[in-house]
């Protein structure tokens, strides 16, 4: 009788603990009971759908963002490569199916330079991360408008299946950033490669001891974080159908955002790409909320901050209660 009765405690215990340590993920289940019961619309089939298609990009570019932050750096250039992604391929396929592929391939080999480039930099100069994207941020900025200052090109109607398409009941965006959390979660949880960006997060100098090629990881995550941004910005035009120079505005801050309060450290060497989505949903859950509650934006920036500090705030007593046992 002892042992039937301890097993489901030991199980519930256990859940308990790795709640615990991943506040956020009671936050995600809070929002999405209160959207159910409280709002009339909110779990309907429509809103599901397209809470599902708004939330693809962003957990696409957060998953990238989830690596560069465990391998101790920042990538401030995301939102900008996105916005050049969806003006570059947006001119280029104006319009004509058979453009959809050069243009794919224009934009990925472009995401590559710029994460390579991004990765070099800071490994040769030793220049902060921080400092480097934030150049990076401006460059592809400037070189948006300098090809346009107004929206430009479209996107042919089988390319924009891309984010309004579905596969069964599922909307195809959300199929593209389900495999993408499965390979990111593979890729940090069982390879060797994960094993080495937690290594180089928690302490670049005893992973270069311990044989670990630092710099190669860096750059690698660099790259990661750009490929996946090109795809997000991909997602984007698909949505857009056009060329807009500031599509990807607010998707640097609000990758950095669900990262963080997904529980990966700013530090590096500690998190997961698994907390990162439940960032995602918070914030994607959030906005979609106060939408159809008809609140005002400065509003929603003042709950969206309070949501931030709060989640924050139970990170930091759930480590002080760690330390205390």
């Amino acid at each position: 009788m002892t042992s039937l009765a301890a097993a489901p405690t030991s199980a519930w215990a256990r859940v308990y603990g790795r709640l615990e340590r991943s506040p956020i993920w009671f936050v995600a289940a809070g929002l999405l009971l209160a959207g159910t019961v409280g709002v009339s619309d909110f779990a309907s089939g429509e809103n599901i759908s397209n809470l599902l298609r708004q939330g693809a990009a962003l957990g696409i570019v957060s998953v990238g963002q989830t690596v560069v932050l465990l391998a101790g750096g920042i990538d401030l250039s995301v939102g900008s490569l996105m916005s050049l992604v969806v003006v570059v391929s947006s001119v280029i396929m104006n319009g004509r199916p058979e453009m959809i592929g050069p243009a794919v391939a224009v934009c990925l080999l472009i995401g590559l330079a710029v994460g390579a480039f991004n990765g070099a930099m800071i490994v040769t100069t030793r220049i902060y991360p921080l400092l480097q994207t934030f150049g990076m941020l401006s460059i592809l900025q400037g070189v948006v408008f300098v090809l346009t200052d107004r929206t430009v090109g479209a996107a042919p109607p089988e390319f924009q299946q891309l984010s309004y398409g579905s596969i069964g009941p599922l909307p195809t965006p959300a199929l593209l950033l389900a495999a993408v959390i499965m390979v990111g979660w593979l890729l940090m949880r069982v390879t060797p490669f994960g094993r080495y960006v937690y290594a180089v997060g928690g302490s670049a100098e005893n992973a270069r001891r311990a044989g670990v090629r630092t710099r190669s990881v860096t750059v690698a995550v660099y790259i990661l974080s750009a490929l996946l941004a090109t795809v997000a910005g991909l997602v984007v035009a698909a949505q857009l159908g056009t060329g807009y120079t500031l599509a990807g505005s607010g998707f640097m801050i609000d990758s950095i955002v669900a990262v963080v309060i997904g529980g990966t450290a700013l530090s590096g060497g500690r998190g997961g790409v698994g907390g990162t989505i439940a960032g995602v949903i918070v914030l994607v859950v959030i906005g979609n909320l106060l939408n159809l509650l008809a609140i005002p934006a400065f509003v929603q920036q003042i709950v969206n901050g309070l949501i931030v500090v709060g989640v924050v705030a139970l990170y930091g007593l759930a480590e002080l209660r760690r330390r205390a046992q």
